[in-house]
This record gives structure tokens, sequence and C-alpha cells, in this order.
């Protein structure tokens, strides 16, 4: 009976595998892209709780915006000054223990919208996690390439997030 406790687990680590660039076809149509994390926060002073993305046209794009946010996304390592970058938010939550997954695999549709395919991942019910609240983040590099718009999509297709236009 202990093991099944684990199959959950099991499940969601070969689904973030597949997730994670496994697979050689984009799950959503477009033409395949590979996309780059190149951070990760636990703490990104999201806005509310939904999921959220948005699209920076340039590295510079990428360090104002995190300025204005008050995290450090860029770190120690220098972004690459060419090409474009998605930041996918999980939203805010109340406990530690949630953290999203972008997988390696994503596509772009002839009008230049990249769809971003995301795991999203919750505490274990039976373990308590830590009253403090976090606000997960990704931020990926994009391939050159021009692009209008950006969306993030759970392993079912549901649409999470979209956005637009990039950030000047």
């Amino acid at each position: 009976m202990r093991c099944l406790g684990i199959l959950p687990r099991l499940v969601a680590g070969l689904l973030w595998c597949a997730l994670a660039g496994c697979s050689g076809m984009p799950l959503w149509g477009g033409q395949p892209i590979a996309v780059q994390e190149v951070r990760r926060l636990a703490v990104c002073n999201s806005d509310g709780p939904q999921a959220k993305v948005t699209l920076f046209a340039h590295r510079d794009a990428v360090l104002a915006w995190q300025q204005a946010r008050g995290v450090d996304l860029a770190g120690e390592d220098p972004l690459p000054s060419a090409g474009a970058y998605v930041l996918a938010e999980m939203g805010v939550r109340t406990s530690a223990g949630f953290g999203l997954a972008i997988s390696r695999q994503a596509s772009v549709s002839g009008g230049g919208e990249v769809t971003l395919n995301a795991t999203l991942f919750s505490p274990d019910s039976a373990q308590a996690a830590a009253p403090s609240a976090t606000s997960p983040c990704v931020l990926v590099a994009l391939p050159d390439g021009v692009y209008h718009g950006a969306e993030l999509r759970d392993p079912a297709g549901s649409l999470l997030a979209r956005v637009e236009a990039p950030v000047q």
C-alpha cells in the first residue's frame, strides 16, 4: 500500500521528462523550436494568483523589467544581448513547494506567436508546506527570430496565459 503514495510522484516525474524535451513534436501545432531555460526563481514578486507570460524583445527589456519588479533574473552571468526571452510566472502562492517546469520543446506559429508548454507543481498534500508566499517563475531564451506574442499551455493543452506583444 505504501507504493500507492509514490505513484503520483512517479507519474509527475515521467510527465515532466516528456515535456522537458523527450518528444520531437510540438504539442499544439506550428513550427517546432527549442527554447532554453536561463533563470528560475521561487519568488518573482508576481502581482496576483494567475499564471502570466511576458515576452521580452531583448535583454535590455528583461533588465528593465527586473529592476521595476525588484528581482534579480539576470544573476551574475550576463544574459546574451541578442535574442528574445519569455518569462513564465505561476502566480502568487501562499506556501512553499510550488513550481513550474517549461518544456524545451516549443512551437512558433506563422504569425510569430510562440507556444510554451508548462507543468505546474504543487506541494504534496500529505506534507505540510512552509507558510511563506512564493511566486515561481522561469525565464527562457528563444532562438533567433521575430516574435509577436506568446502563450503558456498546460500538458492537456489548456491555455494558462497569453500575451500579444513583446516588451520593448
